[in-house]
């Protein structure tokens, strides 16, 4: 199911050197590489980059997503990285979200911050920068590769008995380029919980352009809740790529709250028998934010099974995108894929596109997927205020039991209540 937009034909007729250029002028702006090892990853994207440009919605996927924001801006790197005054802010932001985590790892304008960070504690070994990639070659993933400040890379082993918390956080030193790059790798056996986290600091213009890696061994388990909540006028651009080995069980929570423009590439390679992959994403838009969420699963051994559940909350003048794919080949037979993507319209100038998409090659298979597209309904608001409610406390009843599949599984009980708490103020 596809509800249409018409394309911006402006970004859509820009001759290719003119892209070119702008991709250019984005890779100008890189910061010099904290590690030696990072150059050949710099040089290797760099090389790739070459016959690339940026996307435009001539570009199936990109054909709904509106990179104006983006184009119109002008980005410099970063300058006097891991400023005292501003870890200072950082410091202070984090001790209003904190709660007990078994590591913390901190991102400040892409650069690891060893003074905010904790790695040692059992289970958790921090790895060389020079990690072969996981995520797939494509222009933002690339151009990520390419403008690298620094890069963290671990290894979880044995069951962790709390959280490990991610923060990366952008500052507000100018409008720059922002690229945290996260590889973590889940031991044989291993069982974990990942949170991520993106933040801003008041006033942030900057560009994010993430990529998260998650290699899962054996038997192992993961599950990763990943929370983009920076300022409106932040633009950020995410990639989440998800290895599974054999028997393999990764659970990933997605939500998307800030940022004028937020774009979450979800790429999932189920490469052993008998894994399985839970998906549940919630993006929550006002005013005219554009959250765009992009996802694939890919299915290259049988017996494996997968669930998404994706919902969108759009009020004001809001654009909300989906576009999952499943792709079944020859080899992976007996799979069990459902897909369901579910958006409440909250005004009449809200929109959404979506497009749940299956590819099936083979023919011992139980896939399923579907859209639904509705606003809040007048009798159920009407019923609830005749129990004693105002009409904004029926609306914010009827809304947060809308988004409430999608965090009651969400821990530690005080981040879910956080993003609760974020629902509620955005609605207002």
């Amino acid at each position: 199911m596809t509800i249409t937009v018409n394309a911006n034909s402006d970004q859509a007729d820009l001759p290719k050197a003119s892209r070119t250029n702008e991709l250019n002028d984005l890779l100008n702006c890189a910061p010099p590489p904290r590690h030696a090892e990072l150059e050949s990853l710099r040089q290797a994207a760099r090389d790739r980059l070459h016959e690339q440009t940026l996307p435009t919605p001539r570009d199936e996927d990109w054909r709904f997503t509106d990179l104006s924001a983006l184009r119109t801006r002008s980005f410099q790197a970063p300058i006097a990285p891991l400023n005292p005054e501003i870890v200072a802010e950082v410091r202070h932001l984090l001790c209003e979200r904190s709660f007990p985590t078994v590591a913390q790892i901190v991102l400040i304008d892409g650069y690891f911050c060893g003074e905010l960070s904790r790695v040692n504690a059992a289970g958790v070994e921090l790895l060389p920068p020079s990690l072969p990639a996981i995520a797939p070659p494509e222009v933002f993933s690339d151009l990520n590769a390419a403008m690298l400040a620094d890069r963290v890379c671990l290894r979880l082993s044995g069951t962790l008995p709390e959280p490990m918390e991610v923060f990366c956080v952008s500052s507000r030193q100018q409008q720059s380029v922002v690229s945290p790059r996260l590889t973590v790798q889940v031991a044989a056996q291993g069982e974990a919980t990942l949170i991520e986290r993106f933040l801003s600091l008041t006033g942030d213009q900057q560009f994010t352009n993430s990529v998260t890696e998650l290699s899962l061994g054996a038997s192992a388990r993961l599950r990763h809740v990943r929370i983009q909540h920076q300022s409106p006028t932040a633009i950020h651009i995410g990639c989440t790529a998800v290895c599974q080995a054999q028997d393999s069980d990764y659970e990933g929570h997605a939500v998307d709250l800030g940022g004028c423009l937020s774009r979450h590439n979800w790429q999932v390679q189920i490469q052993g028998s008998g894994s399985q992959t839970i998906l549940k994403g919630l993006a929550i838009a006002m005013d005219s934010q554009i959250m765009d969420t992009h996802s694939a699963v890919f299915f290259n051994a049988p017996h494996s099974g997968s669930e998404q559940i994706h919902k969108c909350i759009l009020g004001d003048r809001a654009h909300g995108i989906f576009n999952g794919r499943v792709v079944v080949p020859q080899v992976a037979q007996l799979t069990d894929a459902s897909q369901l993507n579910r958006t409440l319209l909250l005004s009449a100038k809200a929109r959404v596109d979506t497009k749940p998409q299956l590819e099936i090659v083979a023919d011992n298979v139980k896939c399923s997927h579907g859209a639904t597209v509705s606003q809040l309904a007048a009798e159920d608001i009407f019923y609830l205020r005749s129990r004693g409610l105002d009409e904004r406390q029926a609306r914010d009843l009827l809304v947060k039991a809308f988004a409430l599949e999608q965090l009651v599984e969400i821990e530690p009980d005080p981040l879910r209540q956080e993003i609760e708490e974020a629902l509620l103020a955005k609605l207002h």
